[in-house]
């Protein structure tokens, strides 16, 4: 951060100042955009809690910003703060911007930086005290303030809580880690269970362990398809969508183990799939037919036992009172379910219903009694922040907990729905797992994008956007 901006004053110049007509406003300026510059490069450090995607921010975009500055400043009496932010975010930042959670993001750190308050001298453009607005001076008592400041910028320079340090290292370290797996040697030396045995047995246990697929016939029978209930429709895609895959699982796993002994001929795919059981990861075969997950292949496979018990559950015993949302493998799916459901039972059209969110304060395994209209929903956690059931709020993450379970969520399905209030709801992006990055599917649909939530906060929603908050169905672990 010191460096970045370091490097951006280098090209400036006390003559470059003084050809400005609003030279005092053109200085502060400066900096501000040289600091937002900054920013948007810096946070790329900390992964999918910095930006969604890591975007190429380079220093033309800069450049354009500082001219396009100066020709305003030039033209008029005023500082036109609206057409710079308007200009450098959403036109030559926001240009490589492709995801409109990033693009709030930008957004909300560029209208803290560059405004009426932030040309007074000592604004703090962070919770650190370390960054403020430096007095205006000459070129180089700006390179005399930027020398003062820390060589390892704390988290919150970024707007991150101090927990993002901890991510930063880890994402770091996991690259580190599966560089070293996939450069270890193939052939083991000297005694030990050798690596084709190791193998052998780890799909011999995975194939104990793989669920058998359901009979559809059974499903379709006992759950047909009603107009009176979607539901019964989405647990048969469900069925179908896991069968794909224990079916690949089950047929895959048999056959590495009879390439292992010779049987079958060693394909490509059967090897790279041998490779992935040896260093604990999900094959590519079984990801291509599964669910999105960042888990190693031990706990996928734990993972994987509890989804199907769900489904099992709701098969044996009949629509369950409480939803796993974790355990869908499409849960937008379910989602337009449970509106078609409330909308066709009062005859109404289903673009005129929304779901309304209302966070409960028991645990899943107190609620006993089924809602009649809606559903509720269990499995979420939280990355920035943590709930307090008691204030009814989003509120700071504790030191070194950088994961927590979010409460029950009672989905209620309202007709004409006034908007939440912007002011005291943080409109929360939820996702399937961490990367928050996803492709748009053939349904229309992110492939790891759900939807956002509505969370109330008592703290301004702004610093919420900078922490980069966030929901998630499955964690890495």
């Amino acid at each position: 951060l010191k460096a970045n901006v370091t490097g951006s004053f280098a090209a400036f110049s006390d003559d470059f100042f003084a050809e400005c007509k609003q030279e005092v406003a053109f200085k502060k300026l400066c900096f501000s955009l040289c600091w937002f510059h900054a920013v948007m490069q810096e946070r790329r450090k900390f992964g999918p809690l910095g930006w969604n995607i890591a975007y190429d921010f380079s220093s033309s975009d800069r450049d354009c910003c500082i001219k396009q500055l100066r020709v305003f400043l030039d033209k008029y009496d005023v500082v036109p703060y609206k057409v710079i932010v308007e200009l450098s975010g959403d036109v030559n930042y926001g240009g490589r911007i492709t995801d409109d959670w990033d693009r709030r993001c930008m957004n909300t750190l560029l209208e803290e930086y560059v405004c009426v308050a932030a040309m007074a001298p000592g604004y703090q453009f962070s919770a650190d005290k370390s960054y403020v607005q430096p007095e205006v001076g000459t070129h180089s008592e700006y390179n005399d303030c930027f020398k003062a400041w820390p060589i390892q910028p704390h988290p919150e320079a970024f707007g991150l809580h101090e927990n993002a340090d901890i991510t930063c290292a880890q994402n770091e370290v996991k690259v580190l880690f599966d560089s070293v797996l996939a450069l270890q040697p193939r052939v083991s030396t000297g005694g030990g269970v050798s690596r084709e045995d190791t193998i052998d047995k780890a799909a011999e246990t995975i194939l104990d362990k793989t669920p058998v697929p359901w009979l559809m016939l059974d499903i379709q029978k006992s759950f047909p398809v009603m107009h009176e209930n979607s539901l019964n429709t989405v647990l048969q895609q469900e069925c179908l969508r896991y069968n794909k895959l224990l079916v690949e699982m089950r047929s895959t796993l048999s056959n590495v183990r009879k390439a292992l002994k010779g049987i079958v001929v060693m394909s490509a795919e059967l090897d790279s799939l041998a490779t992935n059981l040896f260093n604990n990861q999900v094959p590519g075969m079984w990801e291509s037919k599964a669910y999105p997950s960042l888990k190693p292949l031990v706990l996928w496979m734990d993972d994987l036992i509890k989804r199907c018990a769900f489904i099992q559950d709701w098969i044996d015993n009949g629509m369950p009172i409480t939803f796993w949302i974790s355990g869908f493998f499409f849960p937008q799916a379910f989602l337009t379910g449970t509106l078609q459901n409330y909308a066709r039972g009062l005859q109404i059209g289903i673009d005129t219903v929304s779901l309304e969110f209302r966070n409960q304060k028991v645990p899943h395994t107190e609620i006993t009694e089924r809602v009649k209209d809606g559903c509720i929903i269990w499995g979420c956690y939280l990355e920035g922040a943590r709930w307090d059931v008691e204030a009814n709020s989003l509120v700071e993450s504790r030191a070194k907990e950088l994961f927590t379970s979010y409460v029950p969520i009672y989905l209620a399905p309202v007709i004409n729905r006034v908007a939440a209030d912007p002011v005291t709801t943080f409109f929360c992006p939820c996702y399937k797992i961490l990367t928050r990055k996803g492709v748009l599917s053939t349904t229309g649909h992110s492939t790891n994008f759900v939807m956002p939530f509505e969370v109330p906060t008592n703290r301004p929603v702004s610093h919420w956007v900078k922490r980069g908050v966030a929901l998630f169905l499955s964690l890495a672990y």
